[in-house]
């Protein structure tokens, strides 16, 4: 018995690494998961959630292999020579557990970028975070391939070449699409306009719809739908109506010239009053200004700002109001002038009779 201990005394650290470990892998697997689980049910966060399932199996995976880590490089053999090469391939199966973990997070990249837009205020449609996490599969399977042969002594410096080589050249064949795709970024980031939005851009006016990486889709209000390039959208002016605080009333009222001066001040002063009594409109800003003598009427300048600027309700209000402006015409008997032109003639004009026909 005592030879047996002295046999096995050597292998002690080894067996007691590599059982540590399984009984970690093994507490984390039947208890612990289960915890965080019912801990992020109770605090509602989905993404701890999908975080805690993407890293199940890869955890449980890297605790098996640091086991096996643990139990060759602490175990007594008599030849050292292969020793080396299980290092360096557990080693790399670490490394592949710890990008497998991120590479399962990414899949919830869908929603999350999704989640993200929302917040930045972009309503962007599912394919632009598909494409983000996409991109990001890509980026994470090259630096664990890259970390990986670094872990086995390769010289990694002609494949970055190589890479670099082929985006030069995959940016050169499309850079017109890679200039939308930069456009995107330039709308996510800066904000310029929301779906919903009623924008003018590049000649184009009506609701912005949709925006994905290529272009946004805006539904003109005679209902077409137009594609525009987010290349162009990013270096032209947006005229956003929907961010206007107060929207602007302002026209004439044309009277016919035999209107009296007791007549204008009269009617002026009404419709200050019944302007300033409307909820609408900012009192503070409403000015009725007899303005000029024009040709064929007198104007009467009406200016003010309706502080709700949503197009339906703003076409309601200014039927509220223009029927309001008749009321007060009848009232007064008044009347709206037209152009016209009068002819004068220096000598009288006469008549031919029948019989001198």
């Amino acid at each position: 018995m005592e030879q047996l201990n002295n046999l096995l005394l050597p292998w002690y650290p080894a067996i007691g690494g590599l059982l540590l470990c399984l009984i970690i892998r093994c507490v984390y697997l039947k208890i612990a998961l289960k915890v965080l689980h019912c801990i992020s049910d109770k605090v509602n966060l989905p993404i701890f959630e999908d975080a805690l399932k993407a890293f199940e199996r890869p955890i449980g995976f890297m605790l098996f292999i640091l086991g096996l880590y643990t139990f060759f490089t602490q175990a007594p053999f008599s030849s050292q020579s292969h020793i080396v090469f299980i290092e360096k391939l557990l080693r790399s199966f670490i490394i592949f557990s710890f990008f497998w973990g991120i590479y399962n997070v990414t899949y919830t990249t869908h929603s999350l970028m999704i989640k993200l837009l929302d917040r930045l205020g972009i309503h962007a449609e599912p394919t632009v975070a598909g494409i983000l996490s996409t991109m990001a599969h890509i980026f994470i399977i090259i630096v664990g391939f890259v970390a990986i042969a670094k872990e086995w002594n390769y010289d990694i410096t002609g494949f970055i070449a190589s890479l670099s080589i082929a985006s030069v050249a995959v940016a050169f064949a499309a850079k017109d699409a890679l200039a939308n795709v930069f456009g995107s970024f330039v709308i996510i980031i800066d904000k310029p306009f929301v779906v919903g939005d009623w924008i003018s851009a590049n000649g184009i006016e009506g609701i912005v719809e949709k925006v994905s990486f290529r272009s946004t889709c805006v539904r003109t209000f005679p209902q077409e739908l137009v594609y525009i390039p987010n290349s162009l959208l990013s270096n032209t002016p947006i005229i956003n109506y929907n961010k206007r605080q107060k929207r602007r009333i302002d026209f004439y009222l044309n009277l016919t010239y035999n209107t009296k001066r007791v007549q204008l001040e009269k009617l002026t002063s009404k419709i200050k009053d019944f302007l300033k009594s409307k909820d609408y409109i900012i009192s503070e800003t409403v000015e009725v200004n007899f303005s000029n003598f024009n040709d064929s009427s007198l104007d009467v300048r009406i200016l003010c700002y309706a502080n709700n600027p949503d197009p339906t309700s703003f076409r309601s209000l200014n039927n509220d109001i223009n029927l309001g402006l008749l009321d007060i015409l009848e009232e007064e008997g008044l009347s709206c002038a037209f152009p016209s032109t009068s002819v004068y003639f220096e000598n009288k004009l006469t008549t031919r009779t029948e019989n001198e026909l």
